[in-house]
């Protein structure tokens, strides 16, 4: 009988001790530190290579460092807080809430710990609001404070266990439009691919973190997968993976393509990949999107090229994009002669009046896509 009554008993001891060291805290006071406005999210030795007027010989100057460091991450900002509550109780957990809502709706969240939090991933020329949330028996919130990011494109990003993230948005593209932030993504892969590629070594797969940053500050719905698989290509970099290792909720797009430093956009092989890409991304529905090959500089950086020169970049912009993929840890550095002799070349040659119509042109020369689908795509990611 007494093993029994010891059993029955300890439930109700534990949750008293629990309620005994998390009681109502009477009033809370807070102190947040503030953010200063103009706040650039890229390092100096980012900021070296966008405002370079030789980024090649940029990434040659730093090739010791360049491709084999994590290195392509934005800053973060180091929050310090404190809280005192009335009658010295501690809190189960402490948030910061940042929002580009003055109302604080669809915050991101990130955990204080010591009083000190790391915030970051944020939009470029944007407004964001910020607040401390301490959670107790229940919720107690601090003053909404706010700070601008004030920074150029790219909007570089920090996924744990990922290389080579950026968003492919917030550029200028001209006539007082911008390329939209936060819909479509360019990464290296989910999950760790062919162990007898060189470049495997060099990438990896999300943490716990980088899949909270993913699917619930980055909100990805699709993802896009450009590696070989065996129904394909009788060769497998995937590993045998039939759905998103972001989770069965993400929509699995296996687009495979060939590449090795040939044109892929006029690989016959590559045809149906490419009509594929371009008509998911012409599906609303399907954004946010995240697409990548195994370390996403070749064959994702191909379609990042067409896709940006299609909405309205600039040469020059489209080729900083391409060169900032040297910060992550790719295995070699790429140059913009990587390219030039490639679709670039290609684009060059087409018929338009303009980079963008001369890219719409050449894709049509390769690939089945209509000029409706085109304009879908154009009008989704363009504001």
């Amino acid at each position: 009988m007494k093993k029994r009554i010891y059993l029955y008993l300890f439930p109700i001891i534990f949750s008293l001790s629990l309620t005994s060291c998390y009681k109502d805290p009477g009033e809370v006071s807070f102190e947040v530190s503030d953010i200063e406005d103009n706040y650039e999210i890229h390092s100096d030795l980012q900021i070296g290579l966008l405002k370079d007027e030789d980024p090649n010989h940029y990434c040659v100057y730093y090739n010791d460092i360049l491709g084999v460091s994590s290195l392509s991450e934005p800053n973060k900002i180091d929050l310090e807080y404190s809280l005192k509550s009335d009658n010295g109780s501690e809190a189960k957990s402490v948030n910061v809430l940042v929002s580009k809502n003055q109302d604080m709706s669809n915050p991101m969240v990130f955990e204080g710990k010591d009083n000190h939090a790391l915030i970051y991933n944020f939009e470029i020329n944007t407004t964001y609001y910020y607040q401390l949330q301490a959670t107790y028996i229940s919720n107690f919130k601090s003053e909404i404070k706010s700070f601008y990011v004030k920074s150029d494109a790219p909007r570089n990003l920090y996924v744990e266990g990922v290389e080579n993230v950026r968003d492919l948005g917030g550029w200028n593209i001209g006539e007082g439009k911008i390329y939209k932030q936060g819909l479509i993504y360019r990464t290296a892969q989910f999950n760790h691919g062919d162990s007898k590629n060189k470049y495997n070594n060099y990438v990896s797969a999300p943490t716990e973190l980088g899949l909270k940053v993913l699917k619930e500050d980055l909100k990805i719905k699709t993802d896009i997968d450009l590696r070989k698989n065996k129904a394909v290509f009788n060769y497998d970099e995937v590993v045998g993976i039939t759905s998103s290792p972001l989770g069965d909720d993400v929509n699995y797009v296996s687009a495979p393509m060939q590449y090795g430093g040939k044109n892929v956009i006029a690989l016959a092989e590559n045809k149906d990949s490419l009509e594929l890409f371009f008509n998911t991304l012409a599906d609303e529905a399907n954004y946010p999107i995240a697409f990548h090959c195994l370390r996403g500089t070749d064959r994702t950086g191909a379609l990042a090229y067409v896709l940006g020169a299609l909405v309205g970049m600039s040469p020059e912009d489209l080729y900083l994009d391409y060169l900032f993929s040297n910060f992550g840890k790719i295995g070699s550095l790429v140059y913009t002669s990587s390219i030039a002799g490639l679709y670039v070349r290609g684009i060059e040659q087409s018929e338009g009046d303009t980079y963008s119509m001369k890219t719409r042109n050449y894709l049509k020369s390769y690939i089945d896509i209509s000029d409706e689908t085109l304009d879908k795509i154009i009008d989704i990611l363009t504001d």
